[in-house]
C-alpha cells in the first residue's frame, strides 16, 4: 500500500490537542487496496474509482461541520446549497453522502466534527455496490476513545423569521459501547405568489385561463430524530443498532394558492389548499464481521413503517353573474406502508486487485384509501346554504400494492501499471402485484469503468453501464383524483420497469494551483415511465387526464467543463464550473427537446479561523415526459468565524435581486399546454445568522462506521395537486 507526503493535521489521542504532522499519512480504503496515483504536496490525490480530498488546516478551521467543511473544499461538479444544506450535482442530480462507508443522510453528515475528518473520498464514477448513483461523497472519520461530544447548530432568516435550520447532536461512549442522540428540525412558514396560465385545447372547443395569484402562505414542519447504539468488538466484528424517525406536518402546502382566474369575459376566486403528515420510524440493524488477510462481510437490515395523510381541496367560485356554477373538490388519502430492505456484501481485497459481491432485497407493502369527488352542494346551492357534510358525492377506492426487487452483483477491480480497470456484473429481479395483476421481469446490469494516469497531473476516466428502475409506487396506484374543474390525476398500473444505458467520460489536469477538468454524460432510457394526457368525457364534462406511460425513449446530453485556481496554500480559491444539458423526449404521441447552458461560480477564502465566501449559480433545468422544470438561480455572499469550540456565520441570500426568488414549471402537452410561475420576494436580500459550538468531553475511543446502510421514503401515494 503506498503512502502519500502531505502535511496534515492530528489529534492526541490521550489529550484531544491538535498537533501539526508533517509525517507520512497511509492512505488506507475501506473498500479494497490499489496503488495509488498520487501527486505531492496536494490536496487531491486522483485515484482510479475516486478523488481522495485532504482537507487543509485552515479548510477544517473555517468549517463547522461536515457540510460546511464539503462547502470549503469547492469541488467543481457539487453544488452545495448553505441555505437547506442540500447536495447536488452541476445537473442537478442527488450525491449520495456516507460517512466510513455508511449511506448517510444530511443531518448526520451536519453533525460530523471537522476536526475528526482524516479525508474526504469522492467517488465521481461510483461502482455496481453504488446502485447508479450519480456521485458519491464518503468522509473517512477518526473515532473518540471515550468520553462524548455535544454539538448544537442554529440558523435563522433574520428578514424572514419563519425559515430555519436547527441541529442537535450528542455521543457519549463508555467500554466497547456508545449511544449517540441526533435531532434536526428545519421548519419553513413563508409566503408564495403563483401565477399560472393554461390553455386546454378540447375537442368541444378552446379554453383559455390566466390566473393571477396573492401571496399564500407555505408552513412545513419537518424533523428527523435517531437514537444509534454501537457495539465494537476491536477489529473483529461491530454491532450497530438505529432507531431513526423522519416527521414531517405541512399544514400549508407549497402548492397552496389563493388566486383570480380570468376566462374570457368571466373571473373566479380560486382557493387551493393541501394539508399532510407523515411519520416514518425505522430500526436499522447492521453487522460487520472481518476475517484475516482481508475478507470482510457486511450485514444490514431495515425496517421501515410509514403512516401519512394527504387533505386537499380546490374551490373555484365566479365572481361576476354570467357564470352560475362553482367547482368545489375534495380528496383525502389515508396511506400505510411496510418496508423491509437487506443486504449483504462480501469483499477480498489483494495487493492491486479486489472483489466485491453482494445481494439487496426489498419488499414492500401498500395500502392506500382514496376520497375524492365533487361536492355538489355548490353547484346546486351557490350560496353555501345547504349542509356540507352531506352534499356531494365522494367515490372511495382502497389501493393494495406489493412490491419486490431483488438486484445481485459482482465486481472486480485491477490496477496495471498507470492503467485500471473495474468490470461489474449485476442482475435486477422486479416483482409487482395489484388487484390481482402480477407482473415479473429481469433486468441485465453490467459496467465498465477503465482509467489511465498520464503522468503530469493529467488522469482520463471512462464509465459505462446499463441499468434500469421500476415504476414508482405512486404512479402505478390503480386510482384516479380530480385536481380541478378541467384536470383528473390518474395513476396506471400496467407501467413496466425500465432500462437504460449511460456512458460517462472524465478528462482531468492537475498542477499546484490550477485544476482543469471536463466531464461528459450521455444516457438513454428505453421506455421510460413519462407523463401522457389525454381527453376524457365523464358524467357529460370533458376533462383532460393526466397520467403515466411507458414511452419510446429519451435522451440526455450533459458537458460540464471546470476551471479552478487555487491560491496561498488553498486559503482561495477561485471555481467556474459552466455546464450544458440537452434533453430529447420521445413520448409515444409527442417529441420535446430543450437545451440549457448555464455556470457556477465560487470564490472561498479562509484565514485563521474567518470565512468569506460566494456563489452564483444559474438555472440547471431538467425536462422529463412533457414537463419542463426551471431550476433554481441563486446567489449568496457571507462572512463567517470559527473558534475552537464556537462560531458563527452571516449570509445574504440574493442580495443583487430585484424579484426575489422564483420557480417554474412548463407542461408541454399539446392538449393541455400550462405554465406555473411562483415567487417568494421575501427571500431577496435575506439576512441568516448561524451560531454553532462544537463540545468534547471526556477522553476518545475508537469505534467502526458500519459500511452500508439502506432507507425508505417514498409512500406510495398519488398526489392530486396541480
Amino acid at each position: 500500500m503506498a503512502a502519500a507526503m502531505v502535511c496534515a493535521v492530528s489529534m492526541n489521542a490521550q489529550t484531544g490537542a491538535q498537533t501539526n504532522s508533517n509525517d507520512t499519512l497511509r492512505m488506507d480504503t475501506s473498500m479494497f487496496k490499489l496503488a495509488e496515483v498520487t501527486v505531492e504536496a496536494q490536496s487531491v490525490i486522483q485515484k482510479a474509482d475516486k478523488q481522495v480530498l485532504l482537507p487543509n488546516r485552515e479548510q477544517r478551521k473555517a468549517s463547522h461541520d461536515g457540510m460546511s467543511l464539503l462547502q470549503n473544499l469547492q469541488i467543481p461538479r457539487i453544488v452545495v446549497n448553505p441555505a437547506d444544506n442540500t447536495v447536488k450535482t452541476l445537473a442537478n442530480q442527488d450525491v449520495q453522502l456516507r460517512i466510513n462507508g455508511i449511506k448517510a443522510s444530511n443531518s448526520e453528515v451536519m453533525a460530523i466534527n471537522p476536526k475528526d475528518v482524516i479525508r474526504i473520498e469522492y467517488h465521481d464514477q461510483p461502482g455496481v455496490r453504488y446502485n447508479g448513483a450519480a456521485a458519491v461523497i464518503n468522509y473517512i472519520v477518526k473515532h473518540r476513545d471515550t468520553g462524548g461530544n455535544l454539538m448544537l447548530n442554529a440558523s435563522n432568516g433574520v428578514t424572514m423569521p419563519g425559515w430555519g435550520e436547527y441541529h442537535l447532536a450528542g455521543k457519549v461512549n463508555f467500554g466497547k459501547s456508545s449511544f449517540s442522540l441526533m435531532t434536526h428540525y428545519s421548519p419553513r412558514d413563508v409566503y408564495w405568489t403563483r401565477t399560472n396560465s393554461e390553455t386546454y385545447n378540447f375537442s368541444t372547443g378552446t379554453i383559455e385561463n390566466r390566473e393571477v395569484g396573492e401571496p399564500t402562505r407555505f408552513k412545513m414542519n419537518p424533523m428527523n430524530i435517531g437514537l444509534t447504539y454501537n457495539w465494537t468488538n476491536g477489529e473483529k466484528n461491530m454491532l450497530q443498532i438505529a432507531l431513526r424517525d423522519f416527521m414531517k406536518f405541512t399544514p400549508h402546502s407549497k402548492t397552496n394558492r389563493d388566486s383570480r382566474l380570468y376566462q374570457a369575459t368571466d373571473s373566479f376566486a380560486i382557493h387551493d389548499h393541501e394539508s399532510s403528515r407523515s411519520i416514518s420510524p425505522s430500526l436499522d440493524i447492521y453487522y460487520e464481521h472481518n476475517l484475516p488477510n482481508d475478507h470482510h462481510l457486511y450485514f444490514d437490515l431495515v425496517g421501515t413503517y410509514i403512516n401519512s395523510s394527504n387533505d386537499r381541496r380546490f374551490e373555484q367560485t365566479p365572481l361576476g353573474e354570467t357564470v352560475a356554477d362553482t367547482t368545489d373538490v375534495t380528496s383525502r388519502v389515508r396511506g400505510n406502508k411496510y418496508s423491509l430492505i437487506g443486504e449483504a456484501i462480501y469483499e477480498k481485497d489483494w495487493e492491486n486487485i479486489a472483489l466485491t459481491v453482494g445481494v439487496r432485497h426489498n419488499q414492500q407493502w401498500v395500502e392506500n384509501r382514496y376520497a375524492s369527488g365533487i361536492n355538489e352542494k355548490m353547484v346546486n346551492d351557490p350560496y353555501g346554504e345547504a349542509d356540507r357534510s352531506t352534499a356531494g358525492r365522494l367515490e372511495m377506492v382502497n389501493v393494495s400494492m406489493t412490491t419486490a426487487e431483488t438486484y445481485a452483483f459482482a465486481e472486480v477491480q485491477q490496477r496495471v501499471k498507470q492503467f485500471s480497470y473495474a468490470v461489474g456484473i449485476g442482475a435486477m429481479h422486479t416483482y409487482i402485484e395489484q388487484a390481482g395483476q402480477k407482473q415479473s421481469n429481469w433486468i441485465a446490469r453490467p459496467q465498465l469503468t477503465l482509467s489511465y494516469d498520464f503522468g503530469k497531473g493529467v488522469f482520463w476516466k471512462y464509465k459505462g453501464y446499463v441499468s434500469g428502475y421500476q415504476p414508482s409506487l405512486s404512479a402505478m396506484s390503480d386510482v384516479a383524483q380530480q385536481i380541478d374543474k378541467y384536470q383528473i390525476r390518474q395513476g396506471n398500473p400496467d407501467l413496466k420497469p425500465v432500462m437504460f444505458v449511460a456512458n460517462e467520460m472524465q478528462l482531468s489536469w492537475q498542477s499546484k494551483h490550477v485544476n482543469l477538468n471536463l466531464w461528459a454524460n450521455y444516457s438513454y432510457d428505453h421506455k421510460p415511465i413519462m407523463d401522457e394526457t389525454f381527453e376524457q368525457l365523464i358524467d357529460g364534462q370533458t376533462y383532460a387526464v393526466r397520467t403515466y406511460a411507458n414511452h419510446r425513449g429519451f435522451h440526455r446530453l450533459q458537458v460540464a467543463p471546470s476551471v479552478q485556481v487555487r491560491l496561498l496554500q488553498n486559503k482561495l480559491i477561485f471555481t467556474v464550473a459552466p455546464f450544458a444539458n440537452y434533453y430529447v423526449s420521445l413520448g409515444n404521441s409527442y417529441t420535446h427537446k430543450h437545451f440549457n447552458p448555464g455556470v457556477r461560480a465560487s470564490i472561498m477564502g479562509m484565514y485563521k479561523g474567518w470565512q468569506f465566501f460566494g456563489e452564483v449559480t444559474t438555472r440547471s433545468n431538467n425536462l422529463w415526459g412533457e414537463t419542463l422544470e426551471y431550476g433554481e438561480f441563486y446567489h449568496h455572499i457571507g462572512l463567517g468565524y470559527n473558534a475552537d469550540k464556537w462560531g458563527f456565520r452571516a449570509m445574504l441570500m440574493n442580495p443583487f435581486s430585484v424579484k426575489g426568488y422564483s420557480i417554474e414549471t412548463k407542461d408541454l402537452s399539446a392538449l393541455a399546454p400550462n405554465t406555473q410561475h411562483a415567487e417568494m420576494r421575501d427571500f431577496r436580500q435575506m439576512l441568516i445568522l448561524n451560531f454553532h459550538c462544537n463540545l468534547d468531553f471526556g477522553t476518545q475511543r475508537r469505534e467502526n462506521g458500519k459500511r452500508i446502510n439502506n432507507e425508505d421514503k417514498e409512500n406510495g401515494i398519488l398526489s392530486g395537486t396541480k
